[in-house]
């Protein structure tokens, strides 16, 4: 086990039980997704790379108010 992982670990002790589930839920989910024989293909992967490196272009907040205004009447 490596030091990180156990570092996790005792800190996930200290939760409550609720939250000590919660994060045992999203490791064994990870693991699942491990053993997935579902995977992308290159391409799909490059697509996802591709689009990732993109800038996003955002409406100016006061752009949208106004669109929705107009909308709403």
């Amino acid at each position: 086990m490596t030091e990180l992982l156990q570092n996790a670990i005792e800190k996930a002790k200290s939760l409550p039980n609720n939250r000590q589930d919660e994060v045992g839920q999203m490791l064994l989910a990870m693991m699942e997704q491990d053993s997935s024989e579902l995977r992308l293909s290159e391409s799909q992967q490059a697509e996802v790379r591709r689009r990732l490196a993109m800038p996003l272009d955002f409406v100016p907040e006061a752009e949208m108010n106004a669109f929705f205004r107009n909308l709403a009447g």
